[in-house]
C-alpha cells in the first residue's frame, strides 16, 4: 500500500510539473508588426512545432513572437521538414 501511495504521489507531482512549465510559456504569436513597434528585439527562433517554437522564445526571455512569412526546409532522419520562424521581442505590456 505504501508503494502504491508513493507511486500516486510521484505521478500527481509530474502531471503538476507539467502543467506548470506549459502554463508559464506565455509567449504571444503575432503576424502583424505593428505589435511589436516599440518591444525590444531579443533574436530569432525557428521550429516545426508551434509549441517548441513557444517554448524557444521564452528561454530568450521574450513574451511576444513576430511570426516571419518566410519558411526553412531542412533534411535530416525523417527526410524534408518546414520550419516555422519568428522574430522574438521583449515587450513592457503584451500587445
Amino acid at each position: 500500500m505504501t508503494r502504491r501511495r508513493s507511486i500516486m504521489s510521484t505521478c500527481v507531482f509530474a502531471l503538476v510539473l507539467a502543467g506548470c512549465a506549459s502554463s508559464e510559456q506565455g509567449v504571444l504569436l503575432v503576424d502583424n508588426e505593428e505589435r511589436v513597434r516599440g518591444c525590444r528585439p531579443l533574436g530569432t527562433v525557428s521550429d516545426n512545432e508551434m509549441e517548441d517554437l513557444q517554448k524557444k522564445a521564452a528561454k530568450l526571455g521574450g513574451n511576444v513572437a513576430l511570426m516571419t512569412p518566410q519558411r526553412k526546409a531542412k533534411g535530416g532522419m525523417f527526410g524534408m521538414q518546414e520550419y516555422m520562424t519568428a522574430d522574438v521581442y521583449s515587450c513592457q505590456a503584451s500587445k
